[in-house]
């Protein structure tokens, strides 16, 4: 006799949305691992100044949309207009930007509606998931992430946080998404960065401030961290394929939030980013790329 066994919970369907370089290697992710999803455009300073103009949010992801039309286009085919016609079928939303907060919170509350009972995950990079769940719509329904850019589908543990007004159940149904993902998880206290990207962007931070002072090389540096610590890679190459600019944007998110010196952004990185060299992606950063 043959014997059937019924899934008893449905096949997750994830709304993702964040700042480019995020989307893409996440949306990769996804594929890699048979998990359906949609990527919806994020919004900018722009779209938020013209609200006004727009009759109702669908015409204005609609002109969102046809605005980006080079945004991920490796996934153009998974790019909507209109999340709404994925009410039934969406079980997450995966917000990584790291942009301003009025523009993650705006997009929060307007896929709230789309995905009305949706676990959000979202990146605390640059501001904590409590921070993130100020809007009613989602307020109990977010867990935090510090995803990188160039590491998500290497590395093997992550940290989770909960907003303080998150109901468990989100909780489990964030944590079981990230787990088919492959993820071991770690469950951390709400805070900007969590633990990995903290600890990482301090380290790195302190390596530049050694480049600018004149203490040693990239080169040097990087081979004191991997021969003298046993480091998989050295920062100034880390910082290179994470990109200069999150680096800088989690590192003033840190010093605005503790008011450390430790967590103030070296000068240095400011300058690169000044001048475009944000690392891998544009061809230079501590290191020369070829293009």
């Amino acid at each position: 006799m043959a014997v059937y066994t019924l899934p008893t919970e449905p096949e997750p369907f994830v709304l993702l949305t964040g700042d480019e370089d995020f989307v893409v290697e996440f949306a990769a992710l996804l594929e890699t691992k048979g998990v359906d999803f949609a990527i919806v455009p994020p919004f900018d300073d722009t779209d938020l100044d013209d609200l006004a103009f727009y009759d109702d949010d669908a015409e204005m992801m609609a002109e969102v949309v046809a605005s980006t039309t080079t945004f991920a286009p490796a996934f153009s085919h998974r790019i909507t207009s209109d999340p709404r016609q994925f009410a039934s079928r969406t079980t997450h939303v995966v917000e990584l930007g790291v942009s301003d907060i009025r523009v993650r919170s705006f997009m929060m509350s307007i896929l709230s509606s789309a995905a009305p009972k949706a676990a959000f995950i979202v990146s605390t990079l640059t501001n904590t998931a409590t921070e993130l769940a100020s809007s009613p719509d989602v307020s109990d329904r977010v867990v935090g992430v510090s995803l990188l850019p160039s590491m998500m589908s290497t590395t093997p543990v992550i940290d989770m946080a909960a907003g303080l007004n998150t109901r468990p159940e989100f909780i489990t149904l964030g944590r079981q998404l990230l787990e088919r993902l492959g993820y071991a998880i770690e469950i951390v206290e709400d805070r900007v960065g969590l633990v990995q990207a903290r600890v990482l962007m301090t380290l790195i931070n302190e390596a530049a401030f050694a480049v600018l002072e004149g203490v040693a090389s990239p080169a040097d540096i990087d081979n004191a961290m991997k021969l003298g610590v046993n480091y998989p890679k050295g920062l100034l190459q880390w910082a290179d394929e994470i990109g200069i600019g999150v680096v800088t944007l989690c590192l003033d998110a840190l010093y605005r939030e503790y008011q450390q010196e430790r967590y103030r952004p070296c000068v240095l990185l400011k300058q690169y980013m000044r001048a475009g060299w944000t690392g891998v992606a544009s061809g230079r950063g501590f290191y020369h790329y070829q293009s």
